[in-house]
């Protein structure tokens, strides 16, 4: 895996829960926010596609909408019609909110999600 430019390593300090990606859908930044909310330590998702935090028959649907996304990067909520749902590492699911931040640095574009419990 390449070196992650700082201003994406930075996440790693955020308060709340954060998953940074490349356009690769990789993840690159798991910070210990994610590692509470998903149960998975960042050694155990690093250099993993997101889909790994998706739900079971649902990954080929995320890696369209992420294709999407990195056409067109913009900051907003995804999309809470979706009804999302994060898999956890003992294979349960909660429902989350997601706010996606696009990060370009070094010339290279990644996408922040910050995710949340949803009602709660």
């Amino acid at each position: 895996m390449t070196e992650v430019p700082a201003a994406v390593a930075a996440f790693e300090q955020a308060t709340d829960a954060v998953v940074v990606v490349d356009v690769q859908g990789v993840i690159v930044v798991f910070n210990e926010g994610a590692e509470e909310l998903f149960g998975y330590s960042a050694s155990d998702v690093t250099g993993e596609f997101v889909e790994v935090l998706v739900p079971d028959g649902m990954q080929w649907g995320h890696q369209a909408y992420r294709r999407g996304y990195f056409a067109e990067p913009n900051d907003r909520e995804m999309d809470p019609g979706l009804d999302p749902h994060a898999a956890t590492a003992d294979g349960s699911l909660v429902p989350i909110s997601v706010r996606l931040e696009p990060v370009r640095t070094d010339g290279k574009l990644f996408v922040a999600a910050h995710v949340s419990r949803r009602g709660g």
